[in-house]
């Protein structure tokens, strides 16, 4: 019961970084270097002030400096960060497998927020992740990295294509590198599985947002939001959709 709650707590800070790195790299400034501060009256965070979750609750939801409110967008990604950590842990994985689905769902997750809040897919999150993503093909299997390679290549390139197609009015480049980190993660077949939950559950929303004029025809929607969401769920269960869309399409 205690490491479960620690994990947790793990979690939560784990959320709070990805807070600080998506704000960060938004803003221009170093996501490694320097101390935490109020984005409306700019001052210093005392240690005090950025505990996960506790703080945002202690303060009521204000700057102790300024009384601004707070972003909901702090404590709900902690929540999630924390959530996140016990249910991969639930699954029956060796360590090292555990480590790099966590650092792959974190930077997930960090995507997600970002493109959510100002719209952009950040190279200092993606690139990285790419990197870290080679060297696990690399060390798990000279195969798998040559055929996940090849995934990668097909899914930027038609991610690219629509861009073209589409003006960049529809996509961006951030959409084709993710999408190209989407298929290195995932290979055949869960790239499929990905793609098309993100293309459905994409429109579906958009949809709704007509619907509910939040948004006009033909005006961008954050993609990223659904592609991330879809390489988690593909992630961990795309192999069990798969095999049940063949089985429901008489494919077995």
């Amino acid at each position: 019961m205690i490491f479960f709650v620690f994990l947790f707590f793990l979690g939560l800070s784990i959320g709070s970084f990805i807070n600080c790195v998506v704000y960060r790299v938004n803003h221009n400034l170093s996501p490694l270097k320097g101390r935490s501060i109020c984005p409306r009256c700019k001052h210093q965070l005392a240690w005090k002030d950025n505990i996960p979750l506790l703080s945002f609750l202690l303060l009521g939801g204000r700057c102790r400096y300024c009384s601004s409110p707070i972003s909901w967008q702090y404590p709900i990604v902690e929540l999630i960060a924390g959530a996140l950590a016990f249910l991969i842990f639930n699954f029956q994985f060796s360590i090292f497998n555990l480590i790099f689905n966590l650092i792959i769902t974190y930077s997930l997750l960090a995507i997600f927020v970002s493109d959510l809040i100002y719209t952009t897919i950040p190279d200092e999150i993606v690139f990285p992740t790419l990197f870290i993503v080679f060297i696990y093909l690399i060390l798990q299997s000279p195969n798998f990295l040559i055929s996940n390679f090849l995934i990668f290549l097909l899914t930027a390139g038609f991610f690219y294509l629509l861009v073209l197609i589409t003006r960049g009015r529809g996509m961006g480049l951030g959409d084709v590198k993710l999408a190209g980190l989407m298929g290195l993660i995932l290979g055949w077949p869960k790239i499929i599985v990905a793609l098309y939950l993100a293309f459905l559950t994409g429109a579906f929303f958009g949809v709704i947002l007509i619907l509910l004029k939040k948004k006009k025809f033909g005006q961008h929607i954050a993609f990223g939001p659904f592609l991330t969401t879809a390489t988690f769920v593909s992630l961990f269960w795309g192999e069990k959709i798969w095999f049940l869309a063949e089985k429901i399409l008489g494919l077995q």
